[in-house]
């Protein structure tokens, strides 16, 4: 209570002294003069104009927002949940036994989950939940001894599939009991929609200031931006992300191969598998939409330096997706209207260049000028911030909103480099908390592969070599 009681006071601290000093005038009249920074200070303006028109336009059609009721268990389809893991230890173990848990019919959907190479105790994990749980589902546990990658671990499980819908969950990630339900809802309700957002939270909120922040973050990004974007042309979420989300099965396999070989500047493409997915899915006509009672937890960097990697890695996924979408956006991809997801694309792409261009300047001119552009910037910071603190306390109800603000300074003035950089450094698709796949190993076709192994077979024989482990380690 006390540091939200300090954020409060810095806050109005901050538009106090920026009142005082009169800054906006200043400032104003100081670019306004210079002939270098007048036609900056118009672009900017013209920039902020449109930012604030698409910010009302995404809160309206969040407004709007209604998440596809549940359907009933007798039109539920079959699904396979593959869980990707690398190096979580007992955490999967958890995801596993959660999955298990799930209010779903137990004749409909089976469970993949796949050890990428991991180097500490996972492996165990998922045996030991394995075993627990196989009396209930179908499980299929898997073990590769070389690490190559989630978008290969996902493949695998793909191509292992018998559900009509495929689920991803992270091996990081608690869903709620009846998150399965809910997430494949809109794919039975309609046959256009290739793919379903969940609505992730963060897992271990109390862990430390990041986590927090994060936690606003998240609500901002699902049910503020994933609400808005389902609603434009009937469903245009441009990423589900991999916690949770839900695939159709036809969807997929169409274009499985060449979202495995994806390239990009010359090399494979690795992370942000996830994004890719969707977007291949939105490239063949299909609509994508964004579930909000669909709940899973996933959890969250606590350190400076974990935060920037998940960032960095978002950030060079985002701009090499965007390139991909650029090659259909403004094609007749599929029937309807697509200005909303065109307008979307535009306000994306133009967002990864522009706002750290103007705060950039931004910051140069702070340090050069602080009591006329510092606090001017520092003002701007709780400004942005309070439509994240109103949005999040309306939404959940919380104390928690202050971090909103908190947040807003953070990225501006802790995180500001680590866009521009991911944009410069786009070629680097690499996961950066795995290991790379060796330069020239070669991923081999969906075509050279033997035929699709029998899921009860395979299971029998990998639950089989767990439980006769596990028996030998108890006797010694």
């Amino acid at each position: 209570m006390a540091l939200k009681g300090g954020v409060v006071a810095v806050s109005c601290l901050v538009m106090t002294l920026a009142w005082q000093f009169d800054s906006q005038h200043k400032a104003i009249r100081m670019m306004w003069d210079s002939p270098i920074l007048r036609p900056l200070m118009i672009a900017g303006g013209s920039y902020a104009a449109f930012s604030t028109f698409w910010s009302f336009w995404r809160f309206l059609l969040a407004v709007l927002y209604r998440p596809v009721p549940t359907v009933a268990d007798h039109r539920l389809p079959k699904i396979t949940i593959v869980v990707p893991a690398f190096n979580e230890g007992s955490l999967v173990g958890d995801t596993i036994r959660h999955l298990a848990k799930a209010d779903y019919p137990l004749d409909r959907y089976e469970i993949i989950v796949c050890d990428d190479g991991s180097t500490d105790d996972t492996w165990h994990h998922i045996q030991a939940a394995s075993a627990e749980v196989a009396s209930k589902v179908k499980i299929l546990p898997l073990h590769f001894d070389e690490n190559r990658g989630k978008r290969w671990v996902l493949w695998e499980g793909f191509r292992r599939a018998s559900g009509d819908i495929f689920i991803t969950v992270d091996s990081d990630s608690l869903i709620e009991p009846d998150a399965l339900k809910a997430v494949v809802s809109p794919l039975v309700e309609d046959e256009g929609v290739g793919a379903v957002a969940g609505n992730v939270r963060v897992l271990n909120k109390y862990d430390g200031i990041i986590p927090r922040m994060l936690s606003v973050r998240y609500v901002m990004t699902f049910d503020f931006k994933r609400a808005a974007q389902s609603v434009m042309g009937g469903g245009s979420v441009l990423c589900c992300a991999g916690a949770l989300a839900a695939y159709r099965r036809r969807a997929v396999m169409p274009v499985l191969n060449d979202w495995l070989h994806q390239t990009y500047l010359g090399g494979h493409a690795r992370a942000g598998e996830d994004h890719a997915m969707t977007n291949f899915i939105l490239k063949q006509g299909y609509r994508v939409k964004f579930q909000r009672t669909a709940r899973v937890y996933t959890k969250s960097p606590k350190t400076y330096t974990g935060l920037c990697k998940m960032f960095l890695r978002w950030g060079r996924s985002n701009v090499r997706e965007t390139i991909h979408t650029a090659s259909y956006v403004f094609t007749p991809f599929r029937p309807g209207l697509q200005l909303g997801m065109r307008y979307n694309f535009v306000n994306c792409a133009v967002g990864i260049v522009l706002p750290y261009i103007f705060l950039g300047i931004a910051l140069s001119l702070s340090l050069a000028h602080p009591t006329i552009f510092g606090l001017k910037v520092l003002a701007a910071c709780v400004t942005g911030g309070l439509f994240s603190l109103l949005f999040f306390a309306v939404r959940e109800r919380s104390s928690e909103c202050i971090f909103g603000v908190v947040y807003s300074f953070y990225v501006t003035l802790a995180l500001c480099w680590v866009w521009p950089y991911a944009l410069l450094t786009s070629h680097k698709s690499v996961w950066m908390t795995r290991v790379a796949n060796k330069p020239g190993d070669a991923q081999p076709a969906i075509a050279m592969l033997p035929p699709k192994p029998s899921f009860v077979a395979e299971a029998k024989s990998q639950l089989g070599l767990n439980l006769k482990t596990a028996a030998v380690a108890a006797a010694s």
